[in-house]
């Protein structure tokens, strides 16, 4: 099942990669890995800024997914969120987060970043990105709502950065981390004990 979800998202992340390059060359501006209006673009050589720009979105991704982390283990909605991602998910090797992480940063930032929000601006790119993460149920309801945020976040990166470098790195590093925790860390089972110790009695999910 997990590889054909996994040739299912190659598929899907790959065309959504050929559409931005093909909504770059529509627009008379192949180069979608460059903003055009970048707030910061100091002179230095592009290596440089690509460095700079993945640098700080590896970072922001780290800490992205501390709070992630953090809210699951004191939040309630936080941890039904993230049993209903391990049921989705299910089991996954470190090759298939590697894969998932990769090609969804990949084709998700060329898209909604480098092809759509120089055309219609980062509010309208952001919310059409939350929206196509909507999913059914009620445990899932927060889901869009991060992901919107996250999209105002990669759209910062994009714009502050001028380059996908920064947006592209930091939505793989957040991937990356979150589907680890989800595949490794089962609520219903564990709690971390420096957080279970701080609680009366000990047990986190009762709250």
């Amino acid at each position: 099942m997990t590889k054909f979800r996994l040739k299912a998202a190659a598929l899907v992340y790959g065309l959504m990669a050929a559409a931005a390059v093909v909504w770059g060359i529509l627009r008379d501006d192949p180069d979608i890995f460059h903003h055009p209006d970048a707030l910061l673009d100091p002179p230095m050589p592009w290596t440089v800024g690509i460095l700079l720009g993945g640098a700080a979105g590896v970072a922001f991704g780290l800490g992205i997914a501390k709070i992630t982390r953090l809210s699951v283990y004191k939040f309630r909605w936080a941890r039904a969120l993230h049993i209903e991602f391990r049921g989705l998910f299910g089991p996954l090797r470190d090759v298939e987060v590697l894969a998932f992480a990769t090609l969804s940063a990949v084709a998700e930032e060329m898209f909604f970043r480098g092809a759509l929000q120089p055309a219609v601006g980062i509010v309208l790119a952001s919310l059409i990105f939350g929206a196509l993460h909507a999913a059914p149920g009620r445990k899932l309801l927060p889901w869009p709502f991060q992901a919107l945020l996250m999209s105002f976040a990669f759209g910062g990166l994009y714009w502050l950065s001028g380059n996908l470098a920064a947006p592209m790195l930091a939505h793989f590093t957040i991937n990356y981390q979150n589907l680890h925790f989800i595949n490794s860390y089962d609520p219903s089972l564990q709690l971390p004990r420096s957080f279970a110790s701080s609680l009366d009695g000990g047990d986190l999910t009762r709250r």
